[in-house]
């Protein structure tokens, strides 16, 4: 089987889980939260999917991974790692220790794996290593998250752990990959990604040292 069917394959099936995960967590963050805070967050749920799901249809199979202009290639890449730590800080904060036995391997032990990964995919340009950080990606979706806020709560009542914790790491993943072969203009991809990034960060700060909006 070519690399690229099986890309596809992972595009749309981690682009279907994003959907069903986005779309509970803005479903809760809209019934509990101020609209003033459920409209922006809507609004880069939205955004996020129709990027995606844009860039997975303009995928370009023979495309190769050279003709992505370096710099606009390296901050895709780059963002990958930087989705999953921002989403470690947002959980755990700068702890070492997530809330779990399992949020601690994922943040001490899978992202920097996800990064040396991510990493060797830049210098050998293999597209197997990229669609190896795909693979690597899916595990932190394993519910595991007992944090209870708008974003868990449902899932926490009904199968006793979350598997939202990674979320934005994941899509930010997706996003990425998606974007390095695809027709669809490169701008979005970026623009998104570093929407979601300031965003991730931004909560950090928020939620850990002035307890906003949680």
């Amino acid at each position: 089987m070519r690399i690229a069917t099986i890309q596809q394959f992972w595009l749309w099936l981690s682009l279907t889980l994003a959907a069903i995960l986005l779309t509970r967590f803005a479903i809760d963050f809209t019934n509990e939260m101020p609209l003033l805070l459920a409209i922006p967050f809507d609004g880069l749920v939205l955004a996020t999917l129709a990027i995606a799901f844009w860039n997975i249809i303009r995928f370009n199979s023979s495309q190769p991974l050279s003709s992505v202009n370096s710099l606009t290639g390296n901050f895709l890449l780059a963002a990958i790692p930087l989705g999953f730590w921002a989403s470690s800080l947002d959980c755990s904060g700068l702890s070492l220790s997530g809330c779990t036995p399992f949020c601690t391997f994922i943040k001490i032990g899978w992202i920097p794996l996800m990064a040396a990964v991510v990493i060797a995919s830049h210098f050998f340009k293999n597209e197997w290593l990229l669609f190896g950080v795909g693979l690597l990606s899916w595990l932190t979706l394993v519910p595991h998250c007992l944090c209870f806020n708008p974003g868990n709560g449902w899932w926490i009542d009904r199968i006793g752990a979350s598997p939202m914790c990674y979320i934005w790491g994941f899509v930010v993943t997706l996003i990425s990959l998606s974007a390095l072969k695809s027709k669809a203009p490169i701008w979005l991809s970026l623009l998104i990604n570093s929407a979601i990034l300031l965003g991730a960060f931004g909560f950090f700060i928020a939620h850990h040292y002035f307890h906003f909006p949680w």
